[in-house]
């Protein structure tokens, strides 16, 4: 016969492994607003802040990382290797506040894309909040000081609103 304290105790440590448990998850892996909400495995890691999910890319909103020409832009990259690899499954929650913004060769790379460096032709991508295993990829980023939030874009962003783009200057 097993004591009832025992018994007790055992129910109580679970409760605390499920409350622990639920604090750890972001609030909702649900996407919000109009845009694409993308559900899918990362196919590949391009630099510490965008990944290609299938044929789409995707630039995580709010979220800015070094280039891959510094070491910091390095780790950044291998960060989001780490913690978020390819073939991992995630849920892509495309910005409302920035739905069909044109990703422009950067001028200053004398018309070379800024994530690849490659001579760049006008093309699509989109902008969202990154849900992998378990956490806002996004705010992760910004957590472990791997990237700075893109402060410029607080104001057209669904996500300004949200605890991680608050905290860290929306």
């Amino acid at each position: 016969m097993i004591p009832k304290i025992l018994i007790i105790a055992g129910l109580c440590s679970i409760s605390l492994v499920l409350i622990t448990a639920a604090s750890v998850l972001p609030a909702s892996t649900e996407c919000i607003g109009e845009a694409m909400c993308l559900k899918g495995k990362i196919t590949e890691i391009i630099d510490g802040d965008t990944v290609d999910v299938g044929d789409v890319r995707v630039r995580l909103a709010l979220t800015s990382t070094l280039e891959l020409d510094v070491p910091e832009g390095v780790n950044a990259k291998r960060f989001v290797e780490e913690t978020c690899p390819v073939n991992s499954d995630v849920i892509i929650d495309e910005d409302d506040g920035q739905v069909g913004i044109l990703d422009l060769p950067d001028p200053v790379l004398d018309g070379r894309d800024i994530d690849t460096g490659d001579k760049a032709e006008i093309t699509n991508r989109i902008l969202g909040k990154v849900y992998c295993q378990g956490i806002v990829l996004n705010e992760e980023i910004l957590e472990q000081g791997h990237g700075e939030l893109s402060t410029m874009y607080c104001a057209a962003s669904e996500f300004s609103g949200e605890a991680w783009a608050k905290k860290f200057g929306c």
